[in-house]
């Protein structure tokens, strides 16, 4: 060790031996940059090679042993990088999203990187059989209430139908029940690796349609998405689950598919799991707006949604979610019928000898009299079936989760791993090819979509935004965010009658006569728990301009700095819509009757059209079309609204021109604007 150390560091008494002092400054090679002045320390022999014949055989093998050790310790050393980095790929979960951001069009940006912890405790087995007992309860009470287990089963069989992936029979994993039964484990797993204050992990099921579901004849309490909520609620709250479940009627009477489907975040919230269509009623046996408004909802956050279709009748809807199916767009969806599951004999058997839930079968929930008892509605126990139905159906999906904690030890990286495919993928929502044709509605882009550049199998959305003034609005973002002036202020009790003078003054936030009167009607009745009301923005010539300001809301926000001069390359479509009121021959007429400026320049009639099919209530359509021309800009918005920290975006100004238009026959109303954003704009 001596020779070696000599070698590679003399010592201070060889330097003083030589008797030079200029060997007190290090020998630098002269090739080499100056980097300033260095200095002085004891020189360093560069001369000797230690591989040299002078070296011993011991020196060699010493040298050759540090290297391979060397070798060895880094080879370790990339092994542990790489192995963190597969860990933190298996997992790490993207899961607090940006409620800032509204991009129903895209995959909502994570706002944070999160990890499951080291610590996360066992399943514990006594919690799964525990929790597997209270679900054979539930079981068992469903028999009961139906007539047995053999009627029960038979009911639900012809109540409720799931949709398998018919290109995929191989693998239960596979399954529709699997995949509802993920849909819990991930709410489990996203709360473990969340680092929020939220007290434990949640599941929402938010509600939409028609009249049926807000459960009109009865309290709101009993419509069927409640008496879900009652039957599962204890369940998920139970541990291994821990899971508390959040369930909204959103629900609006007397609507259409569209606009509603254009505004599902504003109406459902960006947190919804599972999402539902109700809106037979008023559109026949067709299946075009079920179509649409199922693309909507794969632009939601939490896509693909667990998807409830209120009808087992209609051929064409329920072919339509099995192609979803099949396409591998939609994993589980669920067709959900009502009386029509019950074996018309029992229903005719004395009230004492029926099953206990098919008893008090014609009674409504809500005093006899009360607004909604119609022969179309379902009543009481209908609903309680409606909701039992889905329930069981839950319960199954519950119990296959249970399975999965209790036979793979790895479930956790599983649906990980599941999660990360389908939060970490590319920011634009890819589309499966539409089945129905809507070219003629004039707003295809904004329902389908349009097909990728690169392949017709690939379809992309812009981001679709929405603004209303329907209740119940879970984002808060309403008309009044976009409102720059031209309304006259008012008292917020929408059910006090508008005095004729305050429309002179501008347009009034209102409601029709007929959402006043009945309304007033359920008031008699302590309200029944609604929260649904269709309130509007109405105008008359003497109400002057409306003016609005749509921000731009499309992906490419922060890149958007400066004005230009071409709007339409970033906001190509603007819809309006008026209520759904069935009113006289002489109401208002959007595309006629309204002069429309878009980003200051005036709109031709020819560039105002109806949209046609989609959005019909009572076969009168309800919206309208502008297309944003060529000249129109971008401004700031000189009253910052509330909800928006956008810079730029589109003034829209609204004016009544026909002079016979009067609140007596009908004023123009305004409940929706929806924008579509162009993507990728002035890239």
């Amino acid at each position: 060790m001596e020779i070696l150390h000599r070698r590679t560091r003399p010592s201070s008494d060889t330097n003083a031996s030589n008797g030079n002092k200029k060997n007190d400054t290090p020998i630098i090679e002269t090739n080499l940059p100056s980097r300033g002045r260095i200095k002085p320390r004891q020189p360093i022999i560069t001369t000797e090679n230690p591989y040299t014949s002078s070296t011993t055989m011991t020196d060699v093998i010493l040298v050759k042993c540090i290297q391979l050790l060397l070798v060895l310790v880094s080879i370790w050393f990339i092994y542990i990088i790489a192995a963190v980095n597969t860990s933190s790929l298996d997992y790490t979960l993207t899961t607090d999203y940006d409620e800032d951001t509204s991009y129903s069009g895209l995959r909502q940006s994570p706002s944070k990187l999160l990890q499951l912890p080291n610590n996360i405790p066992q399943i514990n087995p006594n919690d799964i059989n525990s929790a597997r007992d209270k679900i054979s309860q539930l079981r068992d009470e469903f028999y009961i209430r139906y007539g047995g287990k053999e009627m029960a089963s038979a009911m639900l069989k012809k109540g409720l139908r799931t949709f398998e992936n018919q290109n995929d029979k191989n693998s239960k994993s596979s399954s529709s029940i699997r995949a509802t039964a993920n849909r819990f484990l991930s709410a489990m797993v996203r709360h473990e690796a969340s680092i929020s204050q939220q007290q434990q992990a949640e599941f929402v099921m938010a509600f939409a349609g028609y009249s049926v579901t807000v459960g009109r004849g009865n309290h709101l309490s009993q419509s069927y998405p409640f008496i879900l909520e009652k039957i599962l609620a204890p369940i998920l709250q139970l541990p291994p689950f821990n899971i508390k479940l959040i369930v909204r009627n959103s629900a609006i009477g007397g609507i259409p598919s569209f606009p509603y489907g254009w505004c599902l975040s504003n109406f459902l919230g960006k947190d919804a799991d599972l999402v539902s269509w109700d809106y037979g009623m008023n559109e026949g046996n067709g299946a075009l707006g079920l179509e649409s408004y199922v693309r909507q909802s794969l632009l939601m956050p939490k896509s693909p949604p667990l998807f409830v279709l209120l009808d087992m009748k209609s051929g064409k809807r329920l072919n339509t979610l099995q192609k979803y199916v099949d396409l591998g767009a939609l994993p589980d969806p669920i067709a959900l019928g009502n009386k029509d599951a019950v074996d018309k004999k029992l229903l005719q058997l004395p009230e004492n000898e029926r099953p206990i839930g098919l008893q008090k079968w014609d009674e409504w929930g809500a005093p006899k009299g009360a607004p909604g008892q119609s022969p179309w509605h379902p009543k009481k126990m209908e609903h309680e079936l409606m909701g039992w139905m889905l329930a069981m159906h839950m319960l199954d999906a519950i119990d296959d989760a249970l399975n999965v904690m209790e036979e793979d030890t790895n479930w956790r990286k599983a649906i990980l791993t599941k999660e990360q495919q389908r939060l970490q993928t590319s920011k634009q929502v890819i589309l499966p090819p539409p089945v129905h044709d809507v070219s003629k509605t004039g707003v295809a882009s904004m329902l389908h979509g349009t097909a990728s550049s690169k392949s017709n199998n690939e379809w992309h959305m812009n981001h679709i935004s929405c603004r209303t003034s329907f209740l119940p609005n879970i984002s808060g973002e309403d008309l009044h965010s976009i409102i720059e002036s031209g309304v006259t202020k008012v008292d917020e009790d929408m059910l006090q009658s508008r005095d004729d003078a305050l429309f002179n003054d501008g347009w009034v936030m209102d409601v029709g006569k007929l959402e006043r009167d009945t309304k007033l009607k359920v008031l008699k009745y302590g309200g029944l728990g609604y929260i649904d009301m269709k309130t509007a923005l109405y105008g008359i010539p003497s109400s002057g301009t409306l003016k609005l300001w749509l921000p731009y809301e499309g992906s490419d926000i922060n890149n958007v700095h400066s004005l230009v001069d071409d709007a339409s390359k970033y906001i190509t479509t603007v819809v309006l819509c008026e209520v759904n009121e069935k009113r006289g021959d002489d109401e208002c007429k959007m595309v006629s009757d309204l002069d429309i400026r878009v980003g200051n320049v005036p709109i031709p009639k020819s560039g105002i059209s109806q949209v046609k099919d989609v959005a019909s209530y009572l076969k009168k359509d309800i919206c309208i079309r502008v297309e944003v021309p060529k000249g129109a800009k971008l401004t700031t918005k000189s009253s910052r609204a509330a909800g928006t920290n956008n810079s730029l975006g589109l003034a829209l100004e609204v004016t009544v021109t026909r002079p016979t238009v009067s609140r007596e026959n009908g004023a123009c109303s305004i409940s929706h604007v929806i924008w579509e954003n162009q993507e990728l704009a002035g890239t």
